[in-house]
């Protein structure tokens, strides 16, 4: 079989075809000079070869000066034989905003059973893509949420492009997980965005998935300090080495992590101009009431992270957040009711610091999308994959995107994050599929199960859908645990108490 060759605005690319599917790997959409938003990538007259990824975002363990500029590249998969045009599945990956790649996920399962076209993308990472420096005007001008513009770059070509791959580019489904869901939901929001997709899904956002303007501009300034740069000298990092910048980012994260947002030192800012505003602003105000959403996390998310050594600092972040909210009397009061009510195989310090961070704040946002009218799924991932670190670990962070791009039956490698793949049990086939199909049905017709099966998500009946061996309808409301929660809240409203972080 020939190869497959496909004409796009900027030049012809060439594939290949394996089993039924074509790939075409490492197509640049865009070139970034530092701290410059991206730019169209310049036409080719000879057919480019994209049979193998593109080069990584600088990233810790993976530092090269070429790839800073030319790192902006997508991979495609679709499958060899298309009668119409097909939906489109637009990943954007997760890493902390520091670290992972597009080419650490094999679409071809998926574009083979949707059948779907799948585009998975890079965009740059750490100081390089989140530094907010455009403050310091000059040649920084630029340096705001440049990540962030990067993805808009991504969906734009393929929204021009995709048409010749066999892709509808009116049926484009936004979909990322972690750091790669907080990206989801702020480009969902986004009126540089509105037209251009057809729904989102978002897997595992870390609390609200944004930083305050505030933060990151302390951030910026703790760099620059590091880097023994004045305000008046910004302009010398233009010339630092990546390896510098990345060593430097590391430096300063291990002393502000416990003060920031997440305990994470990057991720979208609202600076008032690509990001207008805080995304729940815009979804509360309507801005996706047209398209579909749907928002997963995984039962226990924060396990991963209490067994890192040390713990994470979105432990003690999320901790010391709640204890500011509700005072001390009130975290034994939320710490006892978990412990009251835990299954016998439950943390209940981790339970009660994944609902802080993940669950409700998902369910906040549901309950948003919902009052806005518009749709809205939730779920949450409680089958625990027969790979590790989740056969020791549990549903933690990324059990579901472990399964997503599964091919079943097997678990794939995963070479940026350093993870082996290994064979799947009878479930782990079981659960993989059924989250597959739920993801393809929503690029396919915006809803991810039929409704008697998985009904939407109301702000009055708060359900959400339990991937596990069986499959279950679930609902938030009116147990034990939302209850203390909404007692909390509701007597913090009564007395008028100010969070100790407001205090002035």
């Amino acid at each position: 079989m020939s190869a497959p060759l496909v004409e796009t605005r900027i030049g012809a690319v060439i594939g290949e075809t394996l089993g039924g599917v074509r790939a075409f790997k490492g197509i640049p959409f865009a070139r970034a000079l530092r701290f410059r938003r991206a730019t169209p990538f310049p036409a080719w007259d000879a057919p480019r070869r994209c049979t193998a990824f593109g080069p990584v975002a600088p990233q810790p363990g993976l530092v090269s000066d070429d790839a800073e500029a030319d790192c902006l590249t997508l991979n495609i998969w679709t499958p060899a034989a298309i009668e119409q045009p097909l939906p489109v599945l637009f990943f954007i990956h997760g890493g902390a905003f520091i670290a992972g790649a597009g080419s650490d996920y094999d679409g071809t399962h998926l574009a083979a059973h949707g059948p779907a076209v799948i585009v998975t993308i890079n965009y740059r990472l750490g100081p390089l893509g989140f530094l907010q420096l455009d403050r310091l005007g000059g040649p920084l001008s630029e340096a705001s949420n440049l990540a962030v513009t990067d993805t808009l770059a991504a969906l734009d070509w393929v929204r021009d492009n995709i048409g010749t791959f066999g892709g509808n580019a009116d049926a484009i489904t936004l979909i990322g997980q972690s750091a790669g869901a907080a990206l989801v939901v702020t480009l969902m929001t986004l009126p540089q965005a509105r037209g251009k997709f057809r729904g989102a899904i978002a897997f595992s956002v870390p609390g609200r998935g944004i930083m305050p303007k505030p933060q990151a501009d302390e951030i910026a300034d703790r760099f620059l300090t590091s880097l023994k740069l004045a305000p008046r000298d910004a302009a010398r990092i233009l010339d630092v080495p990546v390896r510098t910048l990345l060593e430097t980012a590391e430096r300063v994260g291990r002393d502000v992590a416990d003060h920031t947002a997440h305990g994470t030192l990057f991720g979208p800012v609202p600076d008032g101009a690509i990001i207008p505003c805080d995304p729940r602003q815009a979804v509360a105000e309507g801005a996706v009431r047209e398209q579909s959403l749907w928002l997963g996390s995984c039962r226990d998310e924060m396990t991963m992270f209490l067994k890192s050594t040390p713990p994470a600092a979105m432990i003690r972040v999320t901790e010391a957040r709640i204890r500011s909210q509700f005072g001390d009397p009130g975290w034994e009061r939320l710490l006892t009711c978990y412990r009251d009510t835990a299954r016998a195989d439950e943390d209940a310090y981790e339970a009660l610091l994944s609902d802080a961070m993940w669950h409700r704040p998902l369910d906040e946002l549901a309950q948003l999308q919902d009052q806005a009218r518009g749709r809205v799924w939730l779920s949450r991932f409680d089958h625990a994959p027969r790979l590790e670190p989740f056969r020791s670990q549990g549903p933690t962070h990324g059990a579901d995107n472990a399964c997503l791009w599964a091919h079943p039956p097997t678990f794939l490698d995963r070479p940026i994050l350093g993870r082996a793949g290994g064979p799947m049990t009878l479930a782990d086939i079981e659960v993989a599929a059924r989250l597959q199909a739920c993801v393809l049905r929503f690029a396919r017709n915006g809803q991810p199960d039929d409704a008697t099966h998985w009904p939407s998500f109301t702000a009055s009946g708060r359900q959400f859908a339990v991937f596990d061996s069986p499959f279950r309808i679930s609902s938030v409301k009116d147990t034990p645990r939302d209850e203390a929660w909404r007692l909390l809240k509701g007597a913090r409203r009564l007395i008028g108490v100010t969070p100790r972080a407001d205090r002035r």
